[in-house]
């Protein structure tokens, strides 16, 4: 470049001695058009060449800065996630990659873009792609459902929040992977540092999967002095309502499975959720003045009488700190499963047939009333409601349907036997005591569903 305007300079000497010695006015034009196109050519080559030399110095300046931040690929750290809800978390992650564009503000600070990986992801879409990090992804960073790493400054880094295995005990809270290699939330019940394994009780799952064991490298301990909102102190006012935005982001990173709030009122008018509502309350948030109390209301629990507190939470830790040990709707519904069971387990018990009960009452004892079906008269079904009706019809045509099969069973016995024999006698007269009872039952069907049709027409007439 240096040469090519020592040259162009050259040029413009000989053309000016030229201008001096020649007078032909011809020659003279063509002399300065040719020195003005060489001054506009010099002017442009020096732009030219400060340009270069300005891209030189700054690239110059920029080489220790890009150096300083290729040697933190593969570092670990602690980068901030954004959630699709608008709140801002820090999870530790590893630098994967320095973006190629760097942004220079008014005061000349240089912000790098790093790109990272997080190495605890609790959620799907912080969940590192296979496919990327083999280069063989066929989607871009948009379309793919699962992260080709979060583009973060570098200022936004903290320092890597290492895991205290050490520190573990019970009742300490802490992240734990599952298959689905996302991290989700528990608590230790209990440590094992011989085999380097703990028993945790996972929040939000199901019972069978509430309980598992896990080892030390598959937990990430989360301490109290660890919170969120300590890495958040600031003097200014800003900073303080970005302390209570960590804070609040720790305590909603993790997904229950829990009755909603107000979800009652769906039996009701709804005026408690109205006059929420008026005094500013916005649904699905917390309770307060900053939404940052509880979300899921609080069950309802019932201690055993005359205990102490301190022999309740002993009962309490008995059960490996289960928490619905004295909750009312849990205990109803066991109970009411526990009801069903029974219920199951009895009718099962009625309607079995046992062969030998058969042959005894059936063949060897002869005829005997049948004491569930004795008949009822119209006016008895008078005083039964629409429930009990409902049972007594479902009854008696069970009854019916297994009277019609002894009355088969005896007449496949009649078949085998010859006339005349003492068998044959006793089955006869079996044969005629079960076809009355069946005569009987089929009564008490017509009756039952007669009083169900006067019902339903008494029911239209009130109506009409």
């Amino acid at each position: 470049m240096n040469e090519s305007i020592g040259e162009y300079e050259l040029q413009l000497l000989t053309v000016e001695k030229a201008l001096l010695v020649n007078e032909n006015s011809d020659e003279r034009n063509e002399l300065i058009e040719l020195r003005d196109n060489l001054i506009e050519l010099l002017a442009l080559t020096g732009t030219a060449n400060d340009k270069a030399r300005q891209d030189q110095d700054i690239e110059n300046q920029l080489a220790p800065i890009k150096k300083k931040y290729d040697e933190m690929v593969g570092q670990k750290c602690s980068a901030p996630h954004k959630h699709f809800w608008g709140a801002i978390g820090y999870h530790n992650a590893l630098i994967s990659g320095v973006e190629d564009t760097a942004y220079v503000d008014e005061d000349g600070n240089v912000d790098v873009k790093l790109r990272v990986l997080f190495t605890n992801p609790t959620h799907r879409e912080m969940l590192p792609c296979n496919y990327y990090l083999e280069g063989n992804c066929r989607f871009n960073d948009e379309n793919c459902h699962f992260s080709h790493g979060e583009c973060v400054s570098a200022n936004a880094l903290r320092e890597y929040n290492a895991p205290d295995f050490k520190r573990l005990a019970r009742n300490c809270i802490v992240l734990a992977r599952l298959p689905d290699r996302i991290w989700h939330r528990g608590r230790v019940l209990c440590a094992n540092f011989v085999e380097k394994m703990c028993l945790v009780r996972l929040d939000g799952k199901e019972k069978n999967e509430k309980e598992k064991d896990f080892l030390f490298e598959d937990l990430l301990p989360i301490f109290q002095d660890d919170d969120l909102s300590s890495d958040y102190s600031s003097d200014s006012d800003t900073n303080s309502n970005y302390d209570w935005t960590a804070s609040r982001t720790l305590n909603n990173l993790f997904t229950y499975h829990l009755q909603p709030l107000g979800e009652w009122e769906k039996h009701t008018k709804g005026i408690g959720s109205k006059l929420m509502a008026k005094m500013g309350y916005v649904f699905g948030t917390g309770l307060g003045a900053n939404g940052g109390g509880i979300i899921t209301p609080v069950a309802a629990q019932i201690l055993p009488p005359g205990r102490s507190l301190d022999h309740c939470m002993e009962l309490r830790e008995a059960a490996n700190g289960d928490r619905d040990l004295f909750n009312v709707e849990k205990k109803l519904q066991s109970a009411q499963k526990k009801q069903a069971l029974l219920n199951a387990k009895a009718y099962e018990r009625e309607c079995r047939v046992d062969v030998f009960s058969f042959l005894n009452d059936s063949v060897l004892t002869g005829a005997k009333a049948d004491e569930k079906s004795s008949s009822k008269s119209n006016g008895s079904f008078q005083n039964h409601s629409v429930k009990s009706l409902n049972v007594e019809s479902v009854r008696v045509a069970d009854d019916i349907k297994r009277k019609e099969r002894e009355i088969a069973e005896v007449q496949k016995s009649l078949k085998r036997n010859n006339d005349g024999t003492e068998i044959y006698k006793r089955l006869k007269q079996t044969l005629i005591t079960k076809s009355q009872e069946l005569h009987a039952l089929k009564r008490e069907e017509t009756s039952l569903s007669k009083e169900q049709a006067n019902r339903k027409t008494k029911e239209k007439l009130c109506v009409f």
